[in-house]
């Protein structure tokens, strides 16, 4: 297909293609490239009572 030609596909292979983007990290656990998201909750959703699982 005309969209991949001129692509790099031994490169992608072999795993050496330059990313295009390569980001900045202090350490290890550096979390800091990533959104922060509020904490999960840890309870089981309200059961709706309609019996639709009574046979699992």
């Amino acid at each position: 297909q005309k969209w991949f030609e001129g692509f790099n596909w031994e490169g992608l292979r072999k795993g050496t293609l330059t990313p295009p983007i390569i980001p900045s990290v202090a350490s290890p656990t550096d979390t800091s490239n990533f959104d922060s998201f509020p904490e999960d909750n840890d309870e089981p959703p309200p059961d709706d009572n309609s019996g639709w699982d009574i046979d699992f």
